[in-house]
């Protein structure tokens, strides 16, 4: 039977989040919602746990799989997924009640392919919660646009998991997610496809999605540092493929590439330096320099790391240089 909204919980190993995770969603005031939460071969507690809320409730859909990855189950739960609109939360997450009744009645009003918007990071080792709500640095459209109206959504963070997506919309286009090791940064390629081929996007700022930053097991951590490199190759070849040629759109990738170059100098091991600067000195040498120097959304920072990039030397000294910051708590490019 079909619903109004397919929700998506990738589950490794949470056994201490899990509860919270799926509490939140059964407890949503929108009910006709079915619970897709995808075991991708978990080895604590998370299973049993799943299992006792599926006795509970008979919209949770339980599948085991063997441990595949962040994009694999994903993929598990949109393959399976009856809904008219589908989300992702992710299970060391919560969501607030109303987010998917008032996120599906924006879809709705305004035939939507995807309804995003602001969420709370929050850290429970000291009980601080940041609502990031982009409308303060940057101008949102009012009502649905394309990405041609936003491009700054490139640059952001790819919060996928604060959104409802149209079904037939990610099915019509073929998007799923890249089957990584791990985690693998497999929200940024699909985070990518899903703003570019969108015909009807709709922002709004009212957060409901909370963002827990102190997992130590979090996707957000790096564990291979190629991961954030090949897929800034898949969304290139994707960009090619489909002629996408916006000036603006390509500053704000540049920028979101500065950062992953931020990230991975930041936290890097001496044997792994050599990979780093061949891949760092690949991605800058695909950049267009006249993008780089003349559009008004890339700032000196990016420019001066776009510039250190290019060399080995020079790669080695913005290492240390953001190390340093690092250890001294300066935030990076401020």
């Amino acid at each position: 039977m079909n619903c109004k909204i397919s929700v998506i919980v990738p589950v490794y190993n949470v056994e201490n989040y899990i509860s919270q995770c799926i509490e939140s969603i059964i407890n949503q005031t929108l009910k006709d919602i079915e619970i897709i939460c995808i075991n991708d071969g978990s080895t604590d507690l998370s299973k049993e746990i799943l299992e006792k809320f599926q006795k509970e409730d008979e919209r949770i859909i339980i599948v085991n799989k063997c441990n595949g990855g962040y994009g694999s189950s994903c993929n598990a739960g949109l393959n399976l997924a009856k809904g008219e609109y589908v989300c992702i939360v992710e299970s060391d997450d919560y969501i607030d009640k109303n987010m998917l009744q008032d996120l599906y009645n924006i879809a709705k009003k305004n035939d939507t392919d995807i309804v995003k918007s602001a969420y709370y990071e929050f850290k429970d080792d000291n009980n601080t919660v940041t609502k990031i709500n982009w409308s303060q640095e940057y101008k949102m459209p009012v009502g649905v646009f394309e990405i041609s109206d936003c491009t700054q959504l490139v640059y952001f963070h790819p919060s996928i998991w604060s959104c409802i997506y149209k079904k037939s919309f990610l099915d019509r286009n073929n998007i799923r997610f890249v089957e990584a090791k791990g985690a693998g940064w497999a929200d940024n390629p699909f985070q990518i496809q899903t703003l570019c081929l969108a015909k009807r996007i709709f922002y709004t700022d009212n957060a409901y999605y909370y963002y827990r930053l102190t997992n130590p097991a979090s996707s957000s951590n790096i564990v291979n540092i190629k991961n954030p490199f090949d897929r800034s190759d898949e969304v290139h070849e994707f960009l090619d493929k489909n002629k996408i040629s916006d000036k603006n759109l390509y500053a704000h990738l540049y920028k979101r590439e500065m950062s992953y170059i931020d990230i991975v100098l930041g936290g890097i091991s001496p044997e792994l330096f050599d990979i780093a600067c061949e891949k760092i000195n690949q991605m800058v040498k695909r950049m267009n320099k006249e993008i780089l120097y003349n559009n008004k959304f890339v700032n000196d920072y990016e420019k001066s790391v776009y510039e250190s990039c290019l060399s080995k030397t020079g790669i080695s000294k913005l290492m240390q240089r953001i190390q340093e910051q690092k250890r001294n708590h300066v935030v990076v490019g401020a």
